[in-house]
């Protein structure tokens, strides 16, 4: 008797400490409605079952205190990693952005009630701004040109992005660091940069002369806001 009530005694007290925990460094997480309710059940359950556990001998109810004691570490942890998932989700935004600068890192996504989408890329080691988007559904990385009066696509990135070569007439002169080539005006379907989408956007294929696809002024200048910092570009729809 002596030890089920000593068990609920220490059990009484590492609620109490627990709930002070989840108060203090996570108070929105028993915000929402009925949160607190379905707590307070799964903590009567819990005692439920723990006072059938220690009715035993002192052997047995030392091992499952301990074992209680990591259920709920297990479940404070989970209290915590729920209540700063935004916090979390922006340090292993940094953390890749660093180890993959092209890849966009969103930092508002569009929704049925805001129609708006912002992006940001870091910028490379080799102090360019290179973006990894979508032309359909293959993958391209891009080279960020606002030079550029339209997106300008290699061959091997037109192929992959399922353009007709067998259509295109490669009848406009354009000039490029290797030189003069021509290009084949195209209208991609649809340009993907992250959570940000453009539909029928005007583009050329080149010849030759292009070793990175750039992403022109024919998909930028359709933005919000084209914002570029000393090691960041801000891209908004």
């Amino acid at each position: 008797m002596r030890s089920a009530f000593g068990f609920f005694a220490v059990f009484s007290l590492i609620v109490a400490g627990l709930l002070l925990l989840v108060r203090l460094f996570a108070p929105s997480a028993l915000q929402a409605e009925g949160d607190q309710a379905r707590l307070v059940y799964l903590l009567l359950f819990l005692v439920l079952i723990g006072g059938g556990t220690f009715s035993a001998s002192k052997a047995q109810m030392a091992v499952a205190l301990r074992q209680a004691l990591i259920w709920i570490a297990l479940f404070m942890a989970v209290i915590v990693a729920y209540s700063f998932r935004q916090d979390f989700t922006i340090i292993g935004n940094r953390v890749r952005s660093e180890i993959l600068p092209a890849a966009p890192i969103e930092i508002e996504q569009s929704s049925p009630r805001n129609s708006a989408s912002t992006v940001a890329i870091r910028k490379s080691a080799d102090g360019q701004f290179h973006a990894d988007g979508r032309v359909g559904r293959a993958h391209v990385r891009f080279l960020v040109d606002t030079g550029a009066s339209s997106i300008a696509l290699t061959l091997n990135d037109a192929k992959r992005s399922g353009i007709e070569m067998d259509n295109l007439q490669f009848l406009i002169p354009v000039s490029t660091a290797s030189g003069q080539t021509f290009g084949a005006h195209v209208v991609l379907d649809k340009v993907s940069i992250g959570s940000i989408t453009l539909r029928n956007v005007d583009a050329i294929v080149l010849k030759q002369g292009l070793d990175t696809s750039l992403l022109g002024m024919s998909f930028l200048g359709r933005l919000q806001k084209m914002e570029a910092s000393r090691n960041q570009l801000i891209l908004k729809k």
